[in-house]
């Protein structure tokens, strides 16, 4: 047996024991290359190795969760010309404005969407009942799979609500828009002149 002096402690070297072949294929002087198929290994610290086995499982799962959620945002939704009128009031009410294209089969809703220059945001929709057409708030925004949904002012949209600052035509700012399925996109959101 090896021994071998670490830091003064006297550590004994692992021992490997290999089991006896079964058939007698190894030679006298010890296996050869090829000799002893059926050769088992006694391993000194099986805790050990059964723990990091348990690790890389979990990071494993986790890695692959992680690679399914960031594609489900960017293969199944794309979301384009996005945009909020120009203001030059501190808490104005303004609609967010854009298309979103749900290239699954599946269908999908948009819940909730978080702008860094408003305070608050809802999901709206137009009711055009025997009077005037009138907003009225949802709690989601359905999307159709395998189709495409304008946002815009007389019908589905995003309110975006008590602006924290005047916004001007060619500025641009991020919102997080989160969908039920494909996950959170952030989003570029251009400032325009009302057409």
């Amino acid at each position: 047996m090896l021994n071998e002096k670490i830091w003064g402690n006297t550590r004994r070297a692992p021992e490997y024991v290999m089991a006896q072949p079964r058939s007698g294929a190894c030679s006298a002087t010890g296996p050869a290359e090829g000799d002893c198929v059926s050769a088992a290994w006694r391993i000194p610290n099986g805790k050990a190795i059964l723990a990091a086995a348990l690790g890389l499982l979990i990071i494993a799962v986790g890695w692959m969760a992680s690679g399914a959620i960031s594609r489900a945002g960017e293969q199944t939704l794309r979301i384009v010309d996005a945009w909020v009128p120009a203001t030059d009031k501190v808490g104005a009410d303004l609609p967010l404005l854009l298309t979103i294209r749900n290239e699954a089969k599946a269908a999908d809703a948009l819940l909730r969407v978080r702008c860094p220059v408003a305070n608050f945001s809802e999901r709206h929709t137009v009711d055009r009942g025997e009077g005037a057409p009138a907003m009225r708030a949802i709690a989601s925004i359905p999307l159709a799979g395998d189709s495409t949904l304008v946002l815009k002012r007389d019908g589905y949209h995003v309110m975006l609500l008590q602006t924290r600052q005047p916004l001007a035509a060619g500025e641009r700012f991020t919102c997080s828009i989160a969908f039920q399925k494909a996950g959170t996109i952030e989003t570029e959101v251009t400032v325009r002149n009302n057409p």
